[in-house]
């Protein structure tokens, strides 16, 4: 009889396979997977890592880029894999990359409407006489100028950006209900300093949705007069540039799990 360390559930999860005859205990892989799905066999004479929560692998394959050995491989069990599951792993890839399409779109838009429009005057040089302070706001942020980028003027591409911004939320809290599971792992196995990136992601996309979201509700309420709206834009403008950083880093974190998704989806 195999010991309970090399049962399957031990070696496998959805996503990938571990060899334990390849392992080295180097334990680069335990501290390097964000969920706590790896742990180890620490006796003096045996020694390797294993799934000990396998079903919280999320399969962000950073165990696999991390092990020098090759001893994680990717699981491909595709064809083994009843209908249902193929179609759930062809939705979340379709998914996860319209929201990557969507969050570029967002960010483009709003980087044209923040650098393109807003930052072309001074308080002081358009005041002149007294003008309401909600006129002069919106001389500043360039809101009534004839500017065109690419073809497009102030209210076009903020048109775009409320569509791609409206999109890009909706497929993420998709995004984030289909990854729940893992969300739990860690909040329960408080593992917040192994997983800080994507919890600060996280909350950097609630606080900007927040602050972008609030200044349709004023200006509905107020029929655009409300100035307070402004104050509510300009914070989403800056935490959206924090939010830029930490999503690149995101997406550049998991580059191998969208060239494995790819591939795979190429091959059928």
């Amino acid at each position: 009889m195999k010991p309970f360390f090399l049962f399957q559930e031990h070696i496998r999860t959805t996503h990938i396979h571990l060899d334990t005859r390849k392992c080295k205990a180097c334990w680069h892989c335990l501290t390097c997977c964000p969920a706590g799905v790896i742990g180890k066999i620490d006796l003096p004479w045996h020694k390797h890592a294993l799934m000990i929560n396998p079903s919280l692998c999320s399969g962000c394959l950073m165990c696999v880029a991390s092990c020098v050995n090759g001893a994680f491989t990717v699981n491909d069990r595709a064809e083994q894999q009843p209908p249902a599951r193929q179609l759930a792993m062809l939705r979340h890839f379709i998914v996860n990359n319209l929201v990557l399409l969507a969050g570029l779109l967002a960010v483009l838009s709003g980087l044209i409407l923040q650098l393109g429009f807003h930052m072309g005057g001074s308080a002081e040089g358009i005041r002149g006489e007294d003008q309401p302070q909600q006129v002069v706001y919106e001389q500043i942020r360039a809101l009534d100028s004839g500017k065109m980028i690419w073809g497009m003027n102030y209210y076009d591409w903020s048109v775009v950006h409320k569509v791609a911004i409206v999109v890009f939320s909706l497929l993420m809290i998709y995004h984030v209900y289909t990854h729940w599971k893992w969300y739990k792992g860690v909040l329960t196995r408080h593992l917040f300093r192994k997983n800080a990136g994507v919890l600060i992601l996280t909350l950097l996309f609630l606080l900007v949705a927040v602050t972008g979201f609030v200044p349709w509700v004023i200006d509905l309420l107020t029929a655009g007069k409300g100035i307070e709206r402004m104050v509510f834009i300009e914070i989403h403008d800056k935490l959206t540039l924090l939010l830029i950083v930490f999503m690149v880093l995101h997406v550049v974190g998991r580059w191998r799990w969208f060239a494995t998704a790819f591939r795979k989806w190429k091959e059928r």
